[in-house]
């Protein structure tokens, strides 16, 4: 569970700072419409036989001052003049994307000279959409604007772009279908300011100083979508995975559960065949130590001929302790039990196996040189490393072996003893053999 809580600690983590990102800089991202990048045009109604003019001049800090003179004219009943900035001069139909931007910021001064008044401004977006639009035919190109006059130059004026609207006039004229009738952001052409409707003969000047477009690096919605998807995810993944490992315990303790009752029925056998056995220990059905001394005495008196020989193996099970305390006592006896069958299975019918006290066990191996002695030893270790034990934990043991030399059963046994304890000092899971009987292995 601690990786578990590390995982929704990591996660909350990211959603907070995701959250504050998108709350400092999220909506912030800006894109700058300069004269070093673009096309600043001056526009007046000449083109429709006005009498108006108007002339552009760059200022020092990289903005632009239109300069225009409205003058009625017989041919044309609505003077205007304007600034027309164009996205791609040699393709009309080249625009740039503002679907992800929410508001146009308009830094910009408009002053009737003659007068000192502000008049009206008119403020186009013209987007160009292949389903309406024509390349060569400006007119198509659709009109998202609005008319508007600002009384404070000081600041500049922000307006949200889903305050714009589609002129109706210029639906009406171009016959546009109902699902193209609404504003289009998304292949901006042109940026056009001009004199608003009806504006009077005059001299006029416009300073644009600054035109930005201010929008959505990712979107709330977006935003709380994807979180929330990371959250379902790692939810429907922490499902599965618990689903995964609650269905591997039950699998590994049916195992378990199975293993326990195949060798208990065998040990009941065996218990079956040892009850009227005073000799047997009563846990593991191993012999003991009442039931080996008659047979050492009469291995030691045969021992007198010189084609016997007789090998012992003194083993004790590594950290057995442990087994009790992190998995109580009755599995500890189980364990027991489980080790003597694992014994058992490596030894041969003439060999002995008594369980001397607790965990420790003596196998002894009658007609058994030290080098064979030692060869049945490292196999009982590599199985003992090996075996899937009942507990689902490594289980290991340590060995000394000895030969049967001039002495008495205790003194070899006791000689067994120590070399155990070598094993045990020299880091546990080893065979260990006296120093002067290792060159009888080579």
């Amino acid at each position: 569970m601690n990786t578990i809580h590390k995982l929704i600690f990591i996660l909350f983590f990211i959603t907070v700072v995701l959250i504050t990102l998108h709350w400092q800089f999220g909506e912030k991202k800006t894109y700058r419409i300069s004269p070093e990048e673009f096309v600043f045009l001056p526009t007046n109604d000449q083109v429709q036989k006005g009498a108006s003019t108007s002339s552009l001049f760059p200022l020092k800090d990289g903005g632009v001052q239109l300069n225009c003179t409205l003058s009625n004219s017989p041919d044309y009943k609505w003077p205007y003049c304007g600034v027309s900035i164009q996205i791609d001069s040699q393709d009309p139909t080249h625009g740039i994307d503002f679907s992800d931007f929410h508001t146009v910021r308009l830094d910009v001064d408009f002053v009737r000279l003659d007068t000192n008044t502000s008049p009206t401004l008119r403020f186009y977006l013209r987007n160009y959409n292949p389903a309406y639009s024509l390349p060569d035919d400006e007119y198509t190109h659709k009109y998202n604007g609005l008319d508007y006059r600002q009384a404070d130059y000081s600041q500049p004026l922000q307006i949200p772009l889903k305050n714009l609207q589609v002129l109706t006039w210029w639906l009406v004229d171009n016959q546009i279908p109902i699902e193209h009738s609404g504003p289009e952001f998304n292949n901006i052409n042109r940026i056009e300011l001009a004199t608003g409707s009806g504006a009077e003969e005059g001299l006029y000047q416009l300073r644009i100083k600054k035109i930005e477009f201010v929008g959505y690096y990712i979107h709330t919605e977006t935003l709380m979508f994807a979180l929330l998807i990371m959250w379902v995810s790692f939810a429907i993944a922490f499902s599965f995975l618990e689903i995964r490992n609650s269905r591997n315990r039950a699998m590994e303790a049916e195992k378990r559960r199975a293993h326990l009752s195949s060798l208990n029925r065998r040990l009941r056998q065996q218990n079956i065949q040892f009850a009227e056995q005073a000799n047997r220990d009563a846990l593991t059905g191993a012999m003991n130590r009442h039931a080996v001394r008659g047979w050492l005495e009469e291995q030691f008196s045969r021992y007198v001929k010189p084609t016997e020989q007789l090998s012992i193996i003194y083993i004790d099970i590594d950290n057995f302790k442990r087994v009790n305390d992190d998995f109580s006592h009755q599995m500890g006896d189980d364990i027991l039990r489980e080790f003597t069958m694992v014994l058992m299975e490596e030894l041969r019918v003439t060999d002995r196996l008594v369980r001397w006290g607790g965990e420790e066990f003596v196998v002894f191996c009658s007609s058994t040189t030290l080098k064979q002695a030692y060869m049945l030893a490292e196999r009982l270790r590599q199985k003992c490393e090996q075996y899937r034990w009942m507990h689902g934990q490594v289980l290991t043991a340590s060995f000394g072996v000895v030969q049967m030399g001039d002495e008495t059963p205790q003194e070899m046994i006791a000689r067994a003893d120590e070399l155990l304890y070598q094993a045990k000092r020299c880091g546990r899971n080893r065979v260990e053999v006296a120093g002067a009987e290792i060159r009888i292995l080579t």
